[in-house]
């Protein structure tokens, strides 16, 4: 299938499931390097096309094209629940943007206090993520949009996407404390 069409079905697909679950969001096809993202901002839905194939195609157990996208819909749907709180923190997140540019990355792992920062974003990030699955499961139950099994399996990749990263920095953050007070952090 040429690239235009494969786009205008992806397309339809993710229409036809917020028709299923009486959402409206505007839809934005755009290179992002981020298969979906819900702009909490400008309230829309920006998929990347050419991201979404690649991504479903690294899945460790692929499940078919239109679940994935019909899952990740149900998901960024999930943010859209939690809007309140995603504007919410928005003076938090500016605070630990600035703090993260004013020190460079490697000069962080250095520092037990700086370090904090970035765990604290992890955490954060990874409570919005966890909320909107949650989410996406309520309205999956509730409209019947996505095989459970091909649900379960997006929603673990997509988890396991942002724990990889946080693991890493955690295993600096323990380090970093040990060092520090002699204690390891109890996980």
């Amino acid at each position: 299938m040429n690239n235009r069409l494969q786009k205008k079905k992806i397309k339809e697909i993710v229409y036809r499931t917020l028709e299923k679950i009486d959402i409206s969001l505007d839809i934005h096809i755009q290179t992002t390097q981020v298969n979906m993202i819900y702009d909490f901002i400008k309230n829309q839905l920006i998929i990347d096309v050419d991201r979404i194939r690649e991504a479903r195609n690294e899945m460790i157990t692929p499940v078919p094209l239109e679940d994935y996208i019909k899952a990740l819909v149900l998901h960024e749907v999930g943010h859209y629940l939690d809007r309140d709180a995603l504007w919410a923190s928005i003076p938090r997140a500016l605070e630990i943007r600035k703090k993260k540019r004013e020190t460079p990355y490697f000069e962080r792992t250095k520092d037990l206090e700086l370090f904090q920062v970035d765990i604290e974003e992890h955490e954060v990030e990874y409570t919005f993520e966890e909320t909107a699955w949650n989410n996406a499961a309520v309205l999956n139950e509730k409209f019947n949009v996505v095989g459970r099994d091909s649900f379960e399996k997006v929603r673990f990749e997509s988890l396991l996407s942002y724990t990889a990263v946080y693991n890493r920095d955690l295993l600096i953050y323990q380090a970093l404390l040990k060092q520090k007070t002699g204690k390891q952090l109890a996980v």
